[in-house]
């Protein structure tokens, strides 16, 4: 049988999941995690809201309603039972409390501590409803999988810290990229390889049953098996993986030339030694990153097949 699921719901996941990602990467930058002198501290609030709130519309148009019977919408509000009802609301919360903070940030004026709280939770349950959304569904095996929200969790952060750092490229002055930016970035892109290496092989080799184990075979080395390797593992993982780690140690090796120099007072030193040229090379790395986490979403619906009474329809 043929699933229903097609792009639009594909780009709201993996929007969500982006948007969720760059509002966190801001509140990290904010208190200090991503290094001192970043400059990811307010390109992410600013995209935050508006790439959920697009995301959301074409959730609205892909449900059946949103052009012909909108008002049919309104009973999502009510059915507490339903994850989707949730969403609405944790949606919903998030794009308000993320405008208010992005205003706020523009204007430079100081915001509520509790605030910026507020929308980092929020944030982190958008990103991971996403993947819960898939995983309560137990008529589809491959989505019914405790790993799921962890999986976009993992990738919104990855994707949210990349597209953050190439938004700021062009548009924040002030800062620069960092050796801190650069080791946490390394750190998700490993393990989202790592989570999607015991994801597949754990359906691979049956744990949802014979069905899971075919949507999971049809992406490693089926009809999808060009998109995983190439456009998710290869461009999306393993290039920018390689490409963090080679920064990190060029990172490594300018922070120890500057402590050598002694005509530096202490707080130039530091700064320099945190500071580092983002070459080209870095950004595309983080644009592949996104790419690589939309091609992951693609994948996660299109390959997934249905169940019931224990045969394929």
């Amino acid at each position: 049988m043929e699933m229903h699921w097609h792009w639009l719901i594909v780009i709201y996941l993996f929007l969500g999941g982006l948007g969720a990602g760059a509002y966190l990467t801001s509140f990290a930058a904010e208190k200090g995690w991503l290094g001192s002198n970043s400059r990811l501290k307010k390109v992410g609030y600013y995209i935050a809201a508006p790439i959920v709130a697009f995301g959301t519309v074409l959730l609205v148009f892909d449900l059946g309603q949103g052009l012909y019977k909108p008002w049919l919408l309104v009973r999502l509000l009510l059915n507490f039972g339903s994850v989707m009802t949730w969403g609405v609301y944790i949606l919903a919360a998030f794009i308000v409390v993320g405008l208010v903070k992005a205003f706020l940030v523009f204007k430079n004026k100081q915001a509520p501590e509790a605030l910026g709280w507020v929308g980092a939770g929020l944030a982190l349950a958008t990103g991971a409803y996403t993947g819960l959304l898939l995983s309560v569904i137990e008529a589809v095996p491959f989505w019914n999988s405790f790993m799921m929200p962890i999986l976009f969790v993992v990738s919104a952060l990855s994707t949210g810290l990349s597209v953050t750092t190439v938004v700021a490229h062009f548009m924040e002055k002030q800062g620069s990229a960092n050796i801190k930016e650069n080791q946490v970035h390394l750190s998700l892109v490993a393990a989202e390889l790592i989570v999607v290496v015991i994801f597949f092989g754990l359906m691979s080799l049956g744990a949802k049953g014979p069905v899971g184990a075919q949507s999971a075979a049809s992406v490693v080395s089926g009809p999808y098996a060009i998109v995983f390797w190439g456009y998710f593992i290869a461009l999306g993982l393993l290039f920018p993986l390689v490409v963090f780690v080679l920064e990190n140690i060029h990172l490594k090796q300018s922070a120890q030339k500057v402590v050598a120099e002694p005509s530096l007072t202490e707080t130039e030193s530091s700064a320099k030694a945190q500071s580092g040229h983002q070459s080209y090379l870095v950004l595309v790395s983080d644009f592949s990153v996104v790419v690589g986490g939309l091609a992951l979403r693609a994948l996660i619906i299109f390959a997934a097949l249905p169940i019931w009474d224990g045969t394929i329809l």
